[in-house]
C-alpha cells in the first residue's frame, strides 16, 4: 500500500505566484505520478476541493470541512477507487467531537480528524486517520492528539485492524507530543513513524516554503501501527522549473499491511 500525506497550502491572496490556481497543475501531476492508494490532504478550501474532485477522478474524496463559514478547510482523505470504503467520519478535536465547528478555547481555529475504514483490493482491512494539529500552541496540539488517540482506542475495541495516522502535526521529531505518542503513552496501540525506515529523513524539512530547502521544520508524519511493515519512505521534492506544488513537501511511504 502506498500512502502519502500532503499539506496543499490553502489558497492565500498573499501567496502571489504561488496562488492555488497557478500551481494546482503541479499538485495534480505529483499525485497522478506516484499513484498512491491513500492520500491525506490538509488545508483544502472549498474551491480546492472542487478542483481536486474534478481532476482526480480515480479517487474517492472524503471528509467534512472544519466549519461552515470563515477560514473553511478540509482534511480530506483520497482513496483510490481500487479499494472499498466501509466507513467514513470527520470528528472535531474538542469536548463535542460530533459538533461541527466546535473547538477548545485556546485553539484559534477548529481542528478536525477525518477517518475511514477501508478494504484494500488485496483483502486487508485498514483504518486511516488524517489530521492537521494546531499551529500556534503546544497544549492545543497535545489535546488534539489525545482526542485522536482516544478515538483510536474506542475503534480498536470494535475491530482490531491495522491503523495509519498521518498529517501535519506542527511539531518537530523531538517534540514531546511526538515522543508521547510513539512511546505508547496515549494509546495501547503502538505506532512507529515511517521515517524510522531511514532516520536521516528526520533531518530533512517537510516544510520548504515553496523552495528547495535543506533546512527547515519537519512537521509532517505518517504513523503506522505494529501490524504494518514500512518498506520505503521518502520526502518528495518534485517541482516544475523551480515552482513547487506547496509550501510543504509530500511524505510518501510504502507499507505492507498484514491480512486482517
Amino acid at each position: 500500500m502506498k500512502v502519502m500525506t500532503f499539506n496543499l497550502r490553502s489558497d492565500s491572496i498573499f501567496d502571489g505566484k504561488n496562488r492555488w490556481h497557478k500551481r494546482n497543475h503541479i499538485v495534480f501531476d505529483v499525485i497522478k505520478k506516484y499513484n498512491c492508494d491513500i492520500i491525506g490532504l490538509q488545508e483544502v478550501t472549498n474551491k480546492m476541493y472542487k478542483d481536486i474532485e474534478e481532476q482526480l477522478s480515480d479517487y474517492y474524496i472524503i471528509g467534512q470541512p472544519r466549519c461552515k463559514r470563515f477560514f473553511v478547510e478540509h482534511n480530506n482523505i483520497l482513496i483510490s477507487k481500487r479499494h472499498e470504503i466501509l466507513e467514513e467520519e470527520t470528528f472535531w478535536l474538542s469536548n463535542q467531537p460530533k459538533k461541527v465547528g466546535s473547538s477548545i478555547w485556546y485553539s484559534v481555529f477548529p481542528r478536525i480528524c477525518t477517518t475511514a475504514k477501508v478494504r484494500l483490493d488485496s483483502g486487508e482491512l485498514v483504518r486511516i486517520y488524517n489530521t492537521h494539529l494546531d499551529v500556534y500552541l503546544s497544549p492545543a496540539r497535545g489535546y488534539g492528539l489525545k482526542k485522536i488517540s482516544e478515538y483510536i482506542e474506542r475503534q480498536q475495541e470494535i475491530d482490531q485492524i491495522p491503523v495509519v495516522l498521518m498529517g501535519d502535526f506542527n511539531a518537530t521529531p523531538n517534540h514531546r507530543i511526538i515522543k508521547t505518542f510513539t512511546e505508547g503513552e496515549l494509546s495501547h496501540k503502538r505506532f512507529v513513524a515511517v521515517q524510522e525506515y531511514d532516520k536521516s529523513i528526520y533531518n530533512k524539512p517537510t516544510m520548504g516554503r515553496f523552495k528547495d530547502s535543506e533546512k527547515g521544520m519537519h512537521l509532517d508524519y505518517i504513523f503506522v501501527s505494529e501490524e504494518c511493515a514500512v518498506l520505503h519512505a521518502e520526502i518528495i521534492k518534485d517541482n516544475v522549473n523551480g515552482q513547487y506544488p506547496s509550501d510543504h513537501y509530500p511524505l510518501l511511504a510504502h507499507v505492507h499491511v498484514t491480512l486482517s
